[in-house]
């Protein structure tokens, strides 16, 4: 997609910023984050889970696998860059579990915002090119929170991931208040979850709705690489 500025010739602009992401989207109404449609959404829960790390030198096959980003951002950091390249190879995958770019409270605002954005944009144009995605959500300031649910579906599958980030009972009560957030805004079809939710304080919430747990790829490694969740 080329954009147009008038002047004595007509001249074709790059499309630098990626606006193909977002074509045909519909957005949030004050940062105008690309809402994902429910269409966009897999109906089916993921036999296995890969980090696209790993995946992407996989040479096994891939058809009941999703992809995930639950691995430092350096690591994916190239389909940010130039996501077509990696149509393809998505393509051949059971479906994607939306883009995990870092996003942590202490980060500037702005960087927040622009986190979130790629995040999005990356799962809506995926979605759009008719690979079944699961949203990623991962928020930072609560302040950020109600626009960002407002650009995912309702009862549908969501994911998460807790690998490293609950080992305190600080860490522990910030996932439970997001998760509790989330669930209420969002009524999920199911919770995918890359790690452990093991403190007792998430029993309520697992009682009310459906969770689905995966090992991180380092731990299924270890006893040999199982692959399934539980």
């Amino acid at each position: 997609m080329n954009t147009r500025r008038k002047s004595n010739a007509t001249e074709v602009v790059p499309d630098s910023f990626q606006s193909f992401l977002v074509s045909g989207a519909h957005f949030t109404n004050q940062e105008e984050y690309p809402i994902i449609p429910e269409s966009f959404v897999s109906s089916v829960i993921p036999k296995k889970i890969m980090p696209f790390s790993k995946a992407i030198s996989f040479r096994g096959d891939l058809h009941d696998t999703f992809i995930s980003f639950y691995s430092p951002d350096e690591t994916f950091e190239r389909v940010r860059r130039t996501p077509k390249r990696y149509l393809s190879f998505f393509q051949r995958t059971a479906g994607l579990i939306g883009p995990d770019f870092s996003i942590h409270s202490d980060m500037p605002i702005i960087k927040q915002k622009s986190q979130i954005n790629d995040n999005l944009s990356l799962t809506y144009y995926y979605g759009s090119q008719g690979i079944p995605t699961i949203p990623n959500l991962r928020c930072g300031t609560d302040e950020l929170l109600p626009e960002f649910l407002s650009a995912i579906p309702c009862n549908c599958l969501v994911a998460i991931g807790t690998h490293g980030f609950v080992h305190k009972t600080q860490e522990q009560c910030e996932w439970y208040c997001f998760i509790e957030a989330f669930c209420k805004e969002l009524n999920p079809a199911g919770i995918i979850v890359y790690g452990t939710l093991h403190s007792r304080m998430f029993n309520e919430l697992k009682d009310t709705y459906p969770f689905f747990f995966y090992e991180p790829w380092i731990c299924q490694r270890a006893k040999g690489g199982r692959l399934n969740g539980d």
